[in-house]
């Protein structure tokens, strides 16, 4: 991973010093192509052999996958996700994605019978089970070492748009 400027690299590592009295909100609408590019830059070692995202205007997020499954080999899935409420720290740490569509008629049981083999498989904050999927912000953080970001972070909100998904927040220092 490259190393930031020195200036970004300072209130990075001391934000509540260099951020001291800020209270704002950001809108930072994340394009398809630049979502496409992070998840492509997942870990060679995972069994999902392609995985894209997009969205709509109607607040839904949609993930297509084709991953390789113990015992059913290659599976192709387009799951829809509604963004739950707005992760609020610290009572509600939790970004919660329902899942509305795209599992097939085996699909949930399969799910719960390997959840314990799905949750070592997962990095530490990241929750999936057949109706949902919930990322833990602050583990989230903390892994991607940002754990000094965390106490900054007042409001999160995940929202699917044309063609990019909004994320909708407040730091407050």
């Amino acid at each position: 991973m490259a190393t930031p400027p020195a200036p970004i690299q300072a209130v990075l590592d001391d934000p509540q010093m260099h951020l001291k009295g800020t209270d704002v909100w950001l809108r930072l609408p994340l394009g398809r192509a630049l979502i496409n590019e992070v998840l492509d830059a997942r870990p060679p070692d995972t069994p999902v052999k392609d995985l894209y995202m997009d969205s709509d205007p109607g607040n839904l997020i949609h993930l297509h996958l084709e991953a390789a499954a113990p015992v059913v080999g290659s599976i192709k899935r387009r799951l829809t996700f509604k963004p739950g409420p707005a992760v609020k720290f610290p009572d509600q740490p939790w970004l919660h994605l329902e899942i509305t569509e795209g599992f097939k008629f085996m699909d949930k049981p399969v799910i719960r019978l390997m959840q314990s083999t799905i949750e070592k498989k997962l990095p530490k904050g990241i929750e999936f089970t057949s109706s949902h999927l919930r990322i833990h912000v602050p583990a989230m953080l903390t892994n991607a070492g940002y754990q000094q970001l965390v106490p900054l972070i007042q409001h999160l909100e995940v929202r699917g748009g044309d063609d990019q998904i909004i994320f909708l927040f407040n730091l407050k220092a």
